[in-house]
């Protein structure tokens, strides 16, 4: 599924149009994660608890998550998450204005993941 992200650069108050996908957890088990980076972007407790396996922590609430997110290459492909999907939300969001254009969002986070059997690591 394709949606359309629209807001504003914070600062500038241009607008901003760009694509990002949102994938539930079955699609994302079936999707092709070759070369692909997972990005979690809850707490560093949260993430110590369990994440997805490979997973990166992007933790959101860190004063310096824009400045990690904006070190990353932004022609790779990036799924991101969190536990129930409302801080990826606004992750993905900052990507695709950011010049990111292979972002998708994982609906519904670890909750879902879990339940459609994702493995979860320590």
């Amino acid at each position: 599924m394709i949606f359309i992200v629209a807001g504003y650069l914070k600062g500038n108050m241009a607008p901003v149009n760009a694509t990002a996908c949102k994938l539930s957890a079955t699609e994302f088990v079936k999707a092709n994660k070759t070369d692909a980076v997972i990005i979690d972007v809850r707490t560093s407790r949260e993430f110590d608890y369990g994440h997805v396996d490979g997973a990166v922590n992007i933790d959101i609430y860190q004063r310096d998550f824009r400045v990690q997110i904006d070190k990353l290459d932004k022609t790779k492909t990036y799924f991101v998450y969190c536990k129930t999907g409302i801080r990826s939300k606004s992750a993905v969001n900052y990507m695709v204005q950011s010049g990111f254009t292979k972002v998708c969002d994982l609906e519904g986070g670890t909750n879902y993941l879990a339940r459609a059997g994702v493995k979860m690591v320590q």
